[in-house]
């Protein structure tokens, strides 16, 4: 069972993968889709950070990777250290109604997971992926990989500490959703719901 309790879910997975540099020119978004829609039919909350960049740097991730490529190139360097605070530890509010809110960084959606899962297309140039995949292996949260990738290319595509992450963690490779699907099914006994 899930770390922490969301109401109506039995388990929680973030969902890591390039962002800055997809090799889609994107934020991201497309290729997490029909896996977020596949984990909700199974009761797995997906955390998506594409979706959720908002609440913690009040943009979208298109305009969030404009405005940190100025603040470098303007070395606001302290600006930087701030907005990458803010992406990678949240924040805090307070409400008047409910007191202090903690919207979750990217440190909190590794710790809060059950498993990570992780879509790697060829060409994509992942960035905090690998640092969310090394938290993963020092807590012991395994990270399956979804990629097409064959495993012929494997070998050089794919950088060899990011695999180490992926297998140390005690996770594993897909080369598509559908075997991705199955795994997760039988692992963790879990149930299309109607």
């Amino acid at each position: 069972m899930s770390k922490i309790k969301l109401e109506g879910f039995k388990y929680v997975s973030y969902l890591i993968g390039a962002m800055e540099k997809p090799i889609e020119g994107d934020d991201g978004g497309d290729k997490r889709k029909d896996i977020e829609k596949e984990l909700l039919v199974r009761l797995v909350y997906p955390i998506n950070p594409v979706q959720l960049e908002k609440f913690k740097i009040n943009i979208n991730t298109e305009k969030a990777k404009i405005q940190m490529a100025e603040m470098l190139k303007n070395k606001r360097f302290s600006e930087f250290k701030d907005f990458s605070r803010l992406i990678w530890k949240g924040k805090y509010l307070i409400d008047k109604k409910y007191g202090l809110i903690h919207i979750p960084g990217d440190i909190d959606y590794v710790r809060m997971s059950d498993w990570i899962t992780c879509v790697y297309n060829k060409g994509d140039k992942p960035c905090g992926t690998y640092g969310e995949s090394f938290m993963s292996f020092e807590h012991d949260i395994p990270i399956y990989l979804i990629t097409d990738v064959t495993e012929e290319e494997e070998n050089e595509e794919i950088p060899k500490s990011f695999l180490q992450s992926i297998y140390g963690s005690g996770g594993g490779v897909f080369r598509n959703l559908g075997e991705y699907l199955n795994f997760i099914e039988n692992k963790y006994q879990i149930t299309i719901e109607k």
